[in-house]
């Protein structure tokens, strides 16, 4: 599955999601990592506190501050938490104008505590996720791969579908012993019922899923820590349902 998700039932598009031909909401995307290595929560609140790799540029007459930086740090229970930012110029060409505008991202973030591991979750898409990771990696320990995915186990998500057979709405199977496949996937209600399903889960592994798996909060999963919200959720409505529900999947715990 690349940039879209085509079905009968289902259409997403960058972070528009179209069920049963009507437009519901905007999606949120998020993404789960573990830190590989003890670091304590005050030691990444100092390094994360006072980062900035900003510039000023001019649009006109006018100066904007371009550039990264961590806002709104926060202490919690189990952790950390705050909001990362991205600012920069892009050009727009209207006709035969040309326009340049400052734009502003902000991104989500929190460093969770459980069992002994640290996770990072980050409200953001794949790429940006990554990158995001990436970066917190090399400020918090000045190497690039100490922040790493986390792994759900294709048998963890196996269960979950099974004891939520009518709420399962798509699973993709990869690691198809079938000679030139690739992937399989299943749509549709009651795909657990099927004689497909039965015959997928012995020929490959169950690699994403769309379910709902509590009352009106429908979620996209992957293997390696990735939740797509199809259901109207706040940030910290999908941070806390991320701790509570999705951390625990995870071979670390």
């Amino acid at each position: 599955m690349k940039k879209f998700l085509f079905s009968r039932k289902y259409f997403v598009k960058e972070t528009i999601i179209i069920y049963k031909e009507k437009i519901i909401i905007m999606v949120l995307a998020s993404k789960i990592f573990y830190l590989k290595e003890h670091i304590g929560i005050n030691t990444i609140a100092a390094k994360l506190k006072d980062y900035r790799l900003t510039e000023v540029q001019q649009i006109d007459d006018k100066e904007y501050e371009i550039g990264k930086s961590v806002t709104s740090l926060e202490a919690t229970d189990n952790g950390l938490k705050g909001v990362f930012e991205e600012s920069f110029i892009v050009d727009f060409k209207y006709r035969d104008e040309e326009f340049k505008i400052p734009l502003s991202i902000t991104t989500y973030f929190e460093f969770y505590r459980k069992n002994g591991n640290l996770f990072l979750i980050l409200l953001a898409k794949k790429e940006r996720a990554n990158r995001i990771a990436t970066l917190f990696s090399t400020v918090l320990t000045a190497e690039k791969n100490q922040i790493l995915e986390i792994e759900i186990p294709s048998e963890t998500l196996q269960k979950l579908v099974e004891t939520r057979r009518e709420q399962t709405k798509v699973i993709f199977f990869d690691n198809v012993k079938l000679p030139g496949v690739e992937k399989l996937s299943l749509y549709g209600s009651n795909i657990l019922d099927t004689n497909l399903y039965q015959e997928y889960i012995k020929i490959g592994k169950i690699w994403y899923i769309v379910l709902e798996m509590e009352e009106n909060i429908v979620v996209g999963l992957t293997r390696n820590g990735i939740v797509t919200f199809f259901s109207k959720i706040l940030e910290e409505e999908a941070l806390d349902f991320i701790k509570e529900k999705i951390i625990p999947l995870s071979r670390l715990i």
